[in-house]
């Protein structure tokens, strides 16, 4: 099979995948316990009983969860209707972030704040990748020294720790250390961004967060697979012809141990995203991973539904395209 034959049937297999993982997420979401409508309705005064109850039936209707005849509009209707405006790329509109008594769509606040989380997960992805890299080479090569001995304490310890209690951890340190924990206020998102000072310095903890919860396991892999591969008799063979130390380690050894690397890299992607919902959460960080905890905290299922479809969606296509660079990495694997 061609390379363009296997994308293209990778493309058609992320369909009936998609369509599994959504139903069972709209499922679980409208039989989990909970009223979305008294949550939206916040903190609504009505004196009377009449009031509430007229009310509560008119955000209902809005919401979709009754029709206008009063009767309780069935899941399944509601899950077609959901798959119907995904399919045109509608994500549908928020219950609980409304305005003038309207959601707002699930898209337009996506975008409001999907600047934030991109910068905040790329820039810890490319200080993780390097970091990773680097520790784990120095602690291969170097097996048993007091430099492989005291990172590898270093990766187990931190390896151990919940990302959210390693964020609070920094928090608490750059505070003993600088009087400075973190959370972030409105002066740092006034634009433009890129000429603003204030989201440069709480951008800072942030991403240290992120990146020290992401290079971990990556050192960790890179630091076993060229342990395993400087094992190997074509290593022996190499240094045996005088070629030099460095020349070895990054020409042989580092690129045939590159597969299991990229599989985790790309892996590790969308787990980046969904790390960002707890780091976020901690420094207040107005990004996509404080939205999704909020459409969670307010039982707002369409917004809890665009979540369950974007991580997924994001891991396969991940997965894709690691597969694909296994090609271009190693020649040897065909499709």
């Amino acid at each position: 099979m061609s390379l363009r034959g296997y994308i293209v049937k990778r493309v058609i297999y992320i369909v009936p995948v998609m369509l599994g993982i959504t139903l069972m997420n709209f499922t679980l979401i409208n039989i989990s316990p909970g009223d979305p409508v008294i949550v939206r309705l916040g903190l609504l005064k009505c004196e009377t009983p009449e009031c509430y109850n007229s009310a509560y039936n008119r955000e209902a209707i809005e919401m979709g969860l009754l029709d206008n005849e009063m009767y309780t509009v069935p899941w399944f209707e509601r899950y077609i209707d959901f798959v119907n405006d995904l399919l045109h790329f509608d994500l549908g509109r928020s219950w609980y972030n409304t305005q003038a008594g309207v959601g707002i769509p699930i898209s337009q606040l996506i975008s409001e704040r999907m600047v934030y989380t991109i910068t905040l997960n790329v820039l810890s992805f490319v200080f993780s990748l390097l970091l990773a890299t680097a520790i784990g080479v120095v602690s291969a090569t170097r097996q048993n020294s007091i430099w492989d001995r005291s990172l590898t304490i270093a990766m187990l310890l931190g390896y151990s720790m919940p990302l959210f209690w390693l964020a609070k951890l920094i928090m608490l340190l750059s505070y003993s250390l600088f009087n400075f924990t973190g959370v972030v206020s409105k002066d740092a998102f006034k634009t433009p961004l890129i000429l603003n000072p204030d989201f440069y310095k709480y951008l800072i903890l942030p991403t240290l967060a992120l990146t020290l919860g992401g290079l971990v396991f990556m050192a960790r892999l890179v630091r076993s697979q060229l342990l395993e591969i400087l094992r190997q008799d074509y290593v022996t063979t190499a240094k045996a012809k005088g070629l030099d130390n460095r020349a070895v380690i990054y020409k042989h050894a580092f690129r045939n141990g590159l597969l299991p690397i990229v599989t985790i890299i790309g892996n590790s992607l969308p787990g980046l995203l969904s790390g960002s919902v707890m780091v976020e959460s901690v420094f207040g960080w107005p990004g996509l991973g404080t939205l999704f905890l909020e459409g969670a905290l307010f039982r707002d299922y369409p917004l809890m539904m665009a979540t369950n479809t974007i991580f997924p969606l994001l891991f396969l296509i991940a997965r894709l395209l690691t597969d694909i660079t296994y090609v271009f990495i190693d020649p040897r694997i065909k499709y």
